[in-house]
């Protein structure tokens, strides 16, 4: 699935809103600070942990989505949180086929209208989506927010991800018929045990996986998977603990992932991330930069461009460097009055910015819509 077009209003007093904006499969978010980057990506998880998890959320929401060609348009509008008793008010589900609409889902407070059949009202705080993803026509809607990921790197979010530990024992008891799936949803919160099932399952794949993180950082002349007490034999397991590492030219040293840097556990998580997520996923990544030296940035857009799987990318970045190597195109600069955040299109910026990205880097920074970029 991929998100072709987004309004959104907040809900509850605070109104937020977002003007409508048209997204591409890589979409790099610029602005100065506070201007509303992270906010949309928030809004933007926030409706995925909706659908998926049932978390309930306050909004109005209008998406434009495609999926295998098809478009679909989908509302979902919610009572604030400090209501009495907040529930979905309206959500409508419309499929076009060969451009004719076809009304799937129909909602409000009173009714509920499954393909013109109507049905009981159901639990009214539970996105349709969720309620009816065991049908035909939802699913790929559903399995579409349900997977939208965000990484965010605060705090311990990379030490706890790279952390050593067994792999899933029923994916471990499993030698066959493990799929892709499998190791994206049930390994997910353990990067050594991912990486284990993919160098063992899929050695393709794991192969591409590790020359794009060679590529990102050439001084590393040799990158797999170990069992940890092979690069660490005074420690004693009663299972195996596989571990991530590398050997750096010139060194004969096996390093294995907690040792390495921030940056190089970063790069590796977002790989992993990329090369295991199913096809039709969407990436959220908040400001991709921190922590990162200026290979590994430039290293990313290049990626990204040329990925071959069906994923949808958002970025956002401060950094010139990372800037300069992303088409503008792909940019969309946002600006702030009040609660009202308005983007504009990297595109339109072209004429005024000049086609050299470097050129055009400058002049945004300088662009008064980037500098007075809070009114």
């Amino acid at each position: 699935m991929q998100i072709a077009k987004f309004t959104y209003v907040s809900t509850g007093g605070e109104d937020w809103t977002f003007s409508a904006v048209e997204f591409q499969p890589f979409n790099l978010l610029v602005g100065d600070s506070a201007t509303g980057k992270t906010r949309l990506l928030n809004t933007l998880f926030n409706i995925g942990r909706f659908v998926a998890s049932d978390e309930y959320k306050s909004g109005h929401w209008i998406f434009e989505l495609m999926h295998d060609s098809v478009r679909y348009e989908w509302e979902l509008a919610t009572d604030g949180q400090d209501e009495e008793d907040p529930r979905i008010v309206k959500e409508v589900l419309t499929k076009y086929e060969e451009g004719e609409p076809r009304s799937l889902i129909r909602r409000s407070r009173d009714s509920f209208f499954f393909d013109n059949s109507r049905l009981p009202r159901l639990q009214p705080r539970v996105s349709a989506l969720s309620l009816l993803r065991e049908e035909n026509e939802i699913r790929p809607i559903y399995n579409g927010f349900s997977t939208i990921q965000r990484r965010r790197f605060f705090d311990t979010d990379l030490a706890d991800i790279s952390k050593l530990e067994p792999p899933p024992r029923d994916l471990m008891k499993r030698d066959r018929n493990i799929t892709m799936e499998d190791i994206y949803y049930k390994a997910q919160v353990n990067l050594n045990a991912r990486l284990y099932l993919l160098a063992r399952h899929f050695p393709t794949e794991f192969a591409n996986l590790r020359d794009a993180f060679r590529d990102a950082f050439p001084f590393v002349s040799e990158a797999e998977v170990r069992d940890i007490t092979d690069i660490a034999p005074h420690l004693t397991f009663p299972v195996e603990i596989p571990v991530f590492c590398i050997r750096e030219q010139g060194s004969d040293q096996w390093l294995p992932v907690v040792e390495l840097s921030s940056g190089m556990q970063k790069i590796l998580l977002i790989l992993t991330d990329l090369y295991i997520m199913p096809s039709g996923a969407i990436y959220i990544i908040d400001e991709y930069e921190n922590s990162l030296g200026v290979s590994a940035i430039n290293f990313f857009p290049e990626f990204i461009l040329n990925l071959e799987k069906q994923v949808q990318v958002f970025v956002t970045s401060h950094h010139p460097y990372l800037i300069n190597n992303v088409p503008p195109d792909n940019w969309y600069l946002f600006n702030r009055t009040g609660r009202k955040i308005t983007i504009r299109y990297g595109k339109e910026l072209l004429d005024r910015l000049g086609k050299s990205r470097q050129q055009a880097f400058i002049k945004l920074i300088n662009d008064p819509v980037y500098r007075h970029a809070i009114e």
